[in-house]
């Protein structure tokens, strides 16, 4: 029997193993508003709702869904959604300029673009057959949690769950391919080889359009980790006290016994 490696069985065992453990605490600070503190049951909820709305907008699987975004946890949460439901997620570098943002959503053939309200500004010529904000549009536009999402008929590991880009330093942007498989392994890679367990807590500096994040988001979730969302990284909130704070907060939320935030770039 062989059974698919796919990237939505990360969030499925920590909803079924930590479903009210805290998964997410978003950074209060940004020009959305923030999602607070989520546990697992919540983003796994999220994500399901997510799901449900891009069927209803009838985007169909193996579409893209492009989105320019700093840290957040409608980010994260995409990293979950769009790809569990056989679509393919395009992250963005948000510091990129304009045209060159709009080679990738055409590029790629994105159907639908997701934009910071930081960004929104900037990339306002930058279209799609389908644009949102992230924020209060976003989530009215698209959650429905009254809902159940279409299933996906025909997981396949070697599907495209992510096109990735490069930066374009030497030459217009690349954009490289990432399968349920690969995003799979490299997971449970990083995890492994960065010692993760269910009794850390982990703090997000890396941009998660950065190669996915290094694949933490989905392995973290996959072990109950919860994951404090650092928006940008400020020098004057560098450790020890930023560090501590964000480790604190964390900690208050979650159960008992965690070894203490990872601040890892």
């Amino acid at each position: 029997m062989r059974v698919p490696l796919l990237t939505s069985d990360f969030l499925d065992r920590g909803a079924t193993v930590y479903a009210d453990r805290t998964a997410v605490i978003d950074e209060p600070d940004q020009p959305a508003a923030s999602l607070g503190r989520l546990t697992l049951g919540e983003v796994a909820g999220r994500a399901r709702a997510l799901s449900a709305g891009l069927d209803e907008r009838g985007i169909g699987v193996g579409e893209r869904v492009a989105v320019v975004s700093h840290n957040a946890a409608r980010l994260l949460e995409l990293l979950y959604a769009v790809p569990a439901s056989g679509r393919i997620l395009v992250p963005v570098n948000f510091r990129l300029r304009p045209d060159e943002v709009s080679y990738i959503v055409d590029h790629s053939g994105a159907s639908m673009l997701l934009v910071d309200p930081d960004v929104d500004g900037a990339l306002s010529q930058v279209k799609a057959a389908h644009r949102l904000v992230l924020g209060t549009e976003y989530d009215e536009a698209l959650l429905r949690p009254d809902r159940e999402p279409r299933p996906w008929a025909d997981p396949d590991e070697d599907a495209a769950a992510t096109i990735n880009y490069t930066s374009g330093t030497t030459a217009r942007p690349k954009g490289v391919q990432l399968t349920h498989r690969n995003i799979y392994l490299n997971a449970l890679t990083f995890g492994l080889h960065a010692g993760i367990t269910d009794r850390d807590v982990y703090l997000h500096t890396l941009p998660m359009f950065h190669a996915n994040g290094w694949g933490m988001p989905w392995v973290l979730a996959g072990l109950g980790v919860p994951q404090v969302v650092l928006r940008k990284v400020d020098g004057a909130e560098i450790p020890p006290a930023g560090c501590r704070a964000r480790r604190d907060a964390a900690l208050r939320g979650s159960r008992g016994g965690q070894r203490g935030a990872r601040c890892c770039r």
